[in-house]
């Protein structure tokens, strides 16, 4: 597990008591994972539960910066730069004075969120750095303190209405470093006296959390985020103020104290495994939330789309940020891309919209599954070579496999099936006739399949399964978290703290007998050497030299000798056992 070392800063800036893992850090940031019960089958939770897709929306005074304070570029997360650069209070309230963003649209941007697919927008009413991007009492707001003079949050509340998109706002609630008293923000007033966090919630907090459920009509979402140490008092009064003036609001997770009405996951987290209940994943389109002069890494429309449908094959809800400029314009190739993404989304709107979860609780090596009624809807973003889609643990008759054409239409595939397997041969099929971005497979049932969870060895694409499936002994399974560059999470589920006789073993599903190169994912120092046995009695073992990140290495191939049931286990022979630590194995049938 990962040390707190690494989270120092961001912690220390919103004066957390320091935990000891970072997985409980993250439960400071975020709030504790957890949501009240009963909501799911409300009627407020039915734009959530169905729509499945939101846009996110971080602009503010950070935006106007855009990444670069005094010819210096901050390669963090753009919103995060007055804390980070330690920017002095009165220098960047002053940048209020320069913020003009005359090109700000509301009905552009809705344009983009509906050609993108997207059934609601949640933007930031008020981020960390403490502007208010609407017109509020407090003077530090868009309309008072700078140049602008209009409200663009009361703009977007219209457009997204008269569209038909459901609307929200973001409000940071226990962070505002410009605000005495508050997280990260002075320790004293302008006089001197000593400032209060209770002072800075009855003064700012609340009476801001009351004008945008107030002023801007009905609203679909209250996005509170960093609840921090923040007391239950306060945090109960925020979600009765919210019940009381906005009824059908959601509110998600990090309002803390499990009071949300569903879980947000870790920034940027898209699950190998399947959650119950109600839950999101928040992304952004690049590698700031807020706009950056520097950041071009933008996903592609495959990826946004691979996201978005593994995050509804898992159960949840995706909701993806886009970082308008200091003149209020998204950045061109993220409003392309998601357009790009939206038009596959509206030819296939059933993979996405009130569809269910996948039955399987992972995810194939093709791509994904969604399911709508007794249709599982295969979503393929990698074609194996014979473009035979395989598909392991399945209990029922398939009534029907139909390919979706891009340009419309539909053609009948042949299925085959083998022990648990089911292959659908697409070989016949016209590729040109299919979306570049993801095929579609409808693969029909007469009542809904049972599935065997057990994890498919595919025989003509490599299969790679996270050590969140392995049966762990005498080693520690933990996650940990980890930032790229400053805010950019990643995330691993891993095996590592080996002892005598340590294992993690997976039970395997292997669809035809052969030859198969395996590959280990890990990290640590030195050359380790690790070994892979099979339930059949076959062994391969090799020393590699480890990187201090994680990275698959060939470890040798390994035989089947017969399809079916089978278990692999890997052990860490040689090597610093508590500094190795293992993430995932694959395995890819030699040809």
């Amino acid at each position: 597990m990962k040390r707190i070392q690494s989270l120092l800063p961001a912690l220390a800036a919103i004066s957390l008591t320091l935990p000891v893992s970072a997985e409980e850090s993250m439960d400071k940031m975020w709030g504790d994972r957890s949501a009240k019960e009963g909501v799911e089958g409300s009627k407020r939770a039915e734009l959530f539960r169905d729509g499945n897709y939101g846009m996110f929306i971080h602009w503010g005074l950070y935006s106007h910066l855009g990444g670069q304070w005094k010819d210096k570029t901050f390669y963090g997360i753009g919103e995060w730069i007055k804390n980070q650069m330690q920017i002095p209070n009165e220098e960047y309230m002053g940048i209020a004075k320069e913020f003009n963003p005359a090109e700000f649209n509301a009905k552009e941007i809705v344009r983009v969120a509906k050609e993108a697919g997207m059934k609601w927008i949640i933007i930031t009413s008020k981020h960390h750095e403490g502007f208010a991007m609407f017109k509020s009492k407090h003077p530090f707001n868009i309309v008072d303190a700078s140049p602008f003079k209009r409200d663009p949050m009361k703009e977007l509340a219209d457009a997204c209405r008269a569209s038909g998109l459901g609307f929200g706002f973001y409000y940071s609630h226990f962070q505002d470093w410009t605000a005495p008293g508050a997280a990260g923000g002075p320790g004293t007033n302008p006089d001197g006296s000593a400032a209060s966090f209770d002072t800075y919630f009855k003064e700012k907090c609340f009476p801001q959390v009351d004008e945008i459920c107030s002023n801007y009509g009905e609203l679909s979402y209250v996005w509170f985020d960093t609840p921090g140490s923040m007391p239950v008092e306060h945090v109960k009064a925020l979600a009765e103020l919210v019940r009381k003036k906005q009824p059908n609001a959601m509110l998600c997770s990090r309002i803390g104290h499990g009071m949300g009405d569903y879980v947000s996951l870790g920034d940027m987290e898209v699950p190998v495994r399947s959650h119950q209940g109600l839950w999101e994943t928040c992304d952004t389109t690049n590698d700031s939330w807020s706009y950056a002069w520097y950041d071009q890494n933008w996903k592609e429309p495959k990826e946004i789309l691979h996201r978005l449908v593994s995050t509804v094959g898992r159960g949840g809800t995706y909701l993806l940020n886009v970082g308008p400029d200091g003149k209020g314009r998204i950045p061109a190739k993220a409003a392309e891309y998601l357009v790009e993404a939206g038009k596959w989304v509206k030819q296939n709107p059933t993979v996405v919209y009130g569809a269910s979860p996948s039955p399987w609780d992972h995810a194939q090596p093709w791509g994904d599954v969604t399911r709508t009624g007794n249709t599982l809807n295969l979503v393929v973003f990698d074609w194996p070579s014979n473009r035979k889609i395989c598909l392991p643990g399945i209990d029922g008759d398939i009534a029907s496999a139909t390919l979706r054409l891009s340009a419309g239409g539909t053609k009948t595939l042949p299925i085959t099936k083998s022990g648990n397997w089911a292959v659908i041969d697409a070989a016949s099929a016209d590729t040109t006739t299919m979306s570049s971005l993801a095929g579609i497979i409808e693969l029909k049932f007469d009542a809904q399949p049972k599935i065997d969870q057990t994890l498919g060895i595919h025989p003509n694409i490599t299969s790679k399964f996270s050590c969140e499936f392995a049966t762990v002994s005498n080693a520690e399974r933990k996650r940990i978290d980890w930032m790229e560059k400053f805010g950019e999470w990643k995330f691993s589920l891993q095996v590592g703290n080996w002892q005598p006789g340590g294992v993690a073993a997976w039970d395997v599903d292997v669809a035809k007998a052969g030859d198969y190169h395996v590959a280990l994912t890990y990290k640590g120092e030195g050359r380790p050497v690790w070994s892979v046995t099979t339930s059949e009695g076959v062994k391969i073992q090799n020393q590699q030299a480890a990187s201090h990140v994680y990275k698959p290495y060939r470890t040798g191939v390994i035989s089947f000798s017969k399809p079916g049931k089978h278990k692999v286990s890997v052990s860490l022979v040689e090597g610093d056992s508590a500094k190795s630590s293992l993430e995932a194995i694959t395995f890819t049938p030699v040809r």
